[in-house]
């Protein structure tokens, strides 16, 4: 079971599901698995709710975007720069959605 397949990645991002960009979304889908399966219990991981299927996705997102980007950050309309994609927040952006699923004996401090 995955909360998110490269299938859903693709059609999130309006693309094609072919190669050769289908390996690279599989590959995307599952490290953004398993960040958020690292994340959350193992029962929420096997019965898989909407909030953490989301939350895998917009990880999926964010990992596409980093790679894909120009320096691997998003750039505004007037070119400045914007932080880096796959830093600690890529995690945080989503915690809300993970909040009632989260592992608690993997939080520390």
């Amino acid at each position: 079971m995955a909360l998110v397949t490269g299938q859903e990645l693709a059609d999130a991002l309006d693309l094609d599901y072919v190669a050769p960009i289908d390996a690279d979304l599989d590959q995307i889908a599952e490290a953004s698995d398993d960040i958020v399966g690292s994340l959350i219990t193992t029962a929420a991981y096997t019965a898989e709710p909407a909030a953490c299927k989301e939350a895998a996705l917009a990880v999926g997102v964010e990992i596409f975007q980093a790679r894909t980007a120009a320096g691997g950050q998003a750039v505004a309309t007037d070119f400045s720069p914007g932080a880096y994609r796959l830093s600690v927040w890529v995690t945080k952006r989503v915690m809300a959605l993970l909040a009632p699923y989260l592992n608690m004996g993997g939080v520390v401090g």
